[in-house]
């Protein structure tokens, strides 16, 4: 099975930053295959092929229907969640975002 790509999507992609640390190190406790990174909403259109799940940060949730004509699993990760960025949470949600995709 290939490296899942998980991009995480807020205005500019700094916000995520710290998110996608803590990810990164739940992904190595969990020995999950992935890879994370952090976009801007400006970046969509171009990182969009690559990637096989988006999750949006609370404060773009609006775009949720743009990045679903992309036609791959999409999900708003929870303001509290992002707020004390727990990764480990974000990460399942993007698992199983991912997995649910699969299995269609």
């Amino acid at each position: 099975m290939a490296r899942k790509q998980i991009a995480l999507v807020c205005s500019f992609g700094l916000s995520t930053s710290l998110l996608v640390q803590a990810m990164e190190r739940s992904a190595i406790d969990k020995a999950a295959d992935v890879e994370i990174s952090a976009i801007g909403t400006s970046e969509l259109a171009e990182k969009a092929e690559s990637v096989d799940v988006f999750l949006l940060a609370p404060q773009v949730r609006y775009m949720l229907p743009t990045v679903a004509k992309y036609g791959k699993p999409v999900g708003v990760v929870d303001g509290l969640v992002y707020a004390t960025a727990d990764g480990s949470k974000v990460l399942e949600q993007a698992l199983r975002l991912g997995a649910e995709e699969e299995i269609k």
